[in-house]
């Protein structure tokens, strides 16, 4: 069943998910949640990129994005969030 409220989602709890399965970090003050029901995509900005922004696959399921001008995560997308939601 495809998530589609984001009122439903535990967000904090999808970050330790995403740290846990990317081995990376991620901030906790989050500016903007998007969810695309019909797509089962959540994307999920921490800032807002200064120069521009660059993604690269994480884990199968979890996009990082990051702005060009410093190496820091702005931002991640996450794929097929019910498969994601069940995983260890």
């Amino acid at each position: 069943m495809v998530t589609s409220s984001l009122l439903k989602l535990d967000i904090g709890g999808l970050l330790e998910k995403t740290e846990r399965l990317t081995g990376t970090k991620l901030l906790r003050e989050v500016v903007e949640v998007t969810l695309e029901p019909s797509l089962n995509t959540l994307r999920i900005r921490f800032r807002k990129p200064v120069v521009g922004e660059l993604g690269e696959p994480g884990h199968p399921q979890i996009h990082l994005f990051k702005d060009r001008g410093i190496d820091e995560i702005m931002a991640i997308e996450l794929l097929d969030i019910d498969k994601l939601l069940n995983a260890a």
